[in-house]
């Protein structure tokens, strides 16, 4: 490309054929937007508890503040209180089901093959009895 004197490009003549490239825009995806999320629900915050200033992860800051405004009659923090409880509650129950389930198959198959069943099995068995709340279902 030639120019003039005064270092300029002859009338109609781009000094940059191509352009300006476009912006290219930020590639987001689901797993690093999950990975940014539950990173910074452990970053740690400070807090005060009784006279002492405290480290403790984000989250746990979270509930204790929608816990304090549930407590203070918030209606709207009553609701997701009690809608995480539940569901809480019911991760809880469908996990000791499952748990009772696998029990009630083992010893189903301990009875009918009783010379299969090798010590691992049975102390796996074991300590998944003792895994059961006993609040929730009395052994």
């Amino acid at each position: 490309m030639n120019r003039n004197p005064k270092g300029q490009f002859p009338k109609g003549t781009s000094g940059n054929p191509k352009g300006r490239p476009r912006k290219q825009p930020h590639p987001i995806c689901d797993d690093q937007v999950r990975r940014d999320f539950f990173e910074a629900d452990e970053m740690l915050v400070p807090i005060v508890i009784g006279n002492r200033r405290e480290m403790v992860p984000a989250r746990v800051v979270i509930d204790r503040q929608l816990i304090s405004k549930a407590a203070s009659g918030d209606p709207r923090a009553m609701a997701q209180y009690y809608k995480r409880k539940d569901r809480f509650v019911f991760e809880y129950v469908n996990r000791q089901l499952e748990n009772l389930r696998v029990i009630v198959e083992s010893e189903d198959r301990l009875r009918q093959f009783p010379e299969d069943v090798t010590d691992e099995f049975k102390k796996a068995l074991r300590l998944l009895k003792q895994s059961i709340d006993k609040h929730y279902y009395p052994l």
